[in-house]
């Protein structure tokens, strides 16, 4: 047998031991071998190694991106491995120290071209209601009640305007669209509480004309609501009492009295009178 056949792969691996460091019979026992014995047991050594870190990979193949300590159960306690030596318990880790807010960004410089609030006064150079509805309304004086955002059928209900006065009346208001979350046909239209007053005071002549608006509406409402009572309850006493409304149920027929002519009217005409209802009929006798 030759000397290459004699040489095992674990000696020619020097006997690695589980952390991958070599044996005793490592460097000393490879001083005999000859080049292509030294290769061979390398190629031994590493194909080894790759076997024990497919089968092991947490142990032989960490992750070199991972950052921090790597943790390991033990005995249902989590503990992290620090690479000094010893175990840490995870409750005991030092904590990275929180990154430090972002420095606000400092307000631009006052111009004298940017428009000021109607309500505060304040110079600005834009806001959510100066980008959505050309109103000059700093984001502080958002909340204000002037500054309420209304549907398109309240803005008809409150101020009593029609789709004319809000689309093609000069100039058209500004709406801003959104998802309506009761209907998925369309979109809802929100618009300016604000816009809507002053559009409302042009179509109606002021305050005063709004005012006597809204009481003319109120009072066709109450009167088409009581014409809809007496005719309900009209209909229960019908239902009640039937008997007394036979008559005024069944239809009218006629009871001519004696032909007469009607020379008034024309040649060959001629009229009858109902004895019931004192109708006159006008008709032409041939």
């Amino acid at each position: 047998m030759s000397a290459v056949d004699t040489v095992s792969p674990g000696a020619a691996a020097g006997e690695e031991g589980p952390a991958g460091e070599e044996g005793p019979a490592g460097e000393g026992g490879a001083r005999g071998l000859t080049a292509a014995q030294r290769a061979r047991a390398e190629r031994q050594r590493l194909r080894a190694r790759e076997l024990r870190a497919a089968a092991k990979p947490d142990k032989y193949c960490r992750d070199e991106k991972e950052s921090g300590p790597r943790a390991i159960v033990s005995g249902g306690e989590k503990l992290l491995d620090t690479g000094g030596g010893f175990l840490l318990p995870a409750s005991e880790a030092p904590r990275a120290a929180p990154a430090p807010a972002p420095a606000p960004a400092a307000p631009p410089p006052l111009r004298a071209d940017w428009p000021a609030c109607v309500q505060c006064g304040a110079r600005f150079p834009s806001s959510y209601l100066l980008d959505k509805f050309s109103w000059a309304a700093c984001d502080a004086c958002r909340e204000h009640e002037q500054h309420e955002l209304l549907t398109r059928t309240e803005a008809k209900e409150l101020f009593l305007l029609k789709d004319c006065d809000l689309d093609l009346r000069p100039p058209p208001l500004p709406c801003e669209r959104r998802r309506n979350p009761h209907h998925r046909a369309g979109d809802m239209r929100l618009y300016l509480r604000a816009q809507l007053e002053a559009r409302a005071h042009e179509v109606w002549g002021g305050e005063a004309g709004l005012a006597a608006a809204r009481s003319e509406r109120e009072r066709r409402r109450e009167g088409a609501r009581g014409k809809r009572y007496a005719a309900e309850l009209r209909a229960l006493r019908m239902e009640a009492r039937g008997s007394l409304y036979a008559a005024a149920r069944a239809g009218h027929e006629h009871r001519w009295g004696a032909e007469a002519p009607a020379p008034a009217a024309g040649d060959d005409m001629y009229q009858r009178t109902c004895l019931d209802c004192d109708h006159t009929q006008l008709y032409e006798k041939m």
